[in-house]
């Protein structure tokens, strides 16, 4: 009777409640240095991450962001792309890579023309994430986009002589993001 029950006895050898899925999803205040002028910029945005290994996951990015000081410009994203994040203690640093698109939205237009002030763009970026109970996580964070805006010219006489041509490299701003995130998966933040 021992030797057929014995393989009984040595219970669970696989743990049964692993985590397959890793769901968050949150909000952010967003500053942001615009390349195209002098001024700052704030806003907000919301994301959510899948992470569906201990490491790899995807991200989406949705950030609105208005230049301070009296200008109606503002810059509105939606970006998707892949995730790479490690722990070190009670600590998550995360690097990401996302494709996306952005609407500026600016008087005088930055766009040449009837067409389209929307572009697309890549970003790139990187931050830490710290669990504050099993639920919530902070997030501190920066992306640098690039708008691939080509040589979009701007109304003849605008920005002054020689100042003709806008954004000849792309938009290229850097935002920072402060968040919190609630984790809808099984087991809550690492």
């Amino acid at each position: 009777m021992l030797v057929v029950c014995s393989s009984f006895a040595l219970g669970q050898a696989i743990p049964g409640a692993t985590r397959r899925l890793d769901v968050q999803a949150g909000g952010t205040f967003t500053f942001a240095y615009p390349d195209y002028t002098p001024q700052d910029a704030m806003g907000y945005g919301i994301y959510a991450t899948a992470d569906v290994t201990p490491h790899w996951g995807a991200e989406l990015d949705f950030h609105q962001i208005s230049i301070l000081q009296h200008s109606p410009a503002k810059e509105t994203t939606f970006e998707y792309g892949v995730r790479y994040r490690r722990y070190y203690g009670r600590y998550t640093v995360y690097l990401k890579g996302m494709a996306g698109r952005g609407t500026f939205d600016s008087i005088p237009n930055f766009y040449q023309g009837n067409s389209s002030p929307s572009y697309n763009l890549l970003a790139f970026g990187a931050g830490v994430e710290r669990p504050v109970t099993t639920r919530i996580t902070v997030r501190l964070g920066m992306d640098y986009q690039h708008w691939f805006t080509g040589s979009v010219t701007g109304p003849i006489g605008v920005g002054g002589p020689g100042q003709d041509l806008y954004l000849p490299n792309g938009l290229t701003p850097i935002l920072y993001e402060v968040g919190v995130a609630y984790h809808f998966s099984g087991g809550g933040a690492q």
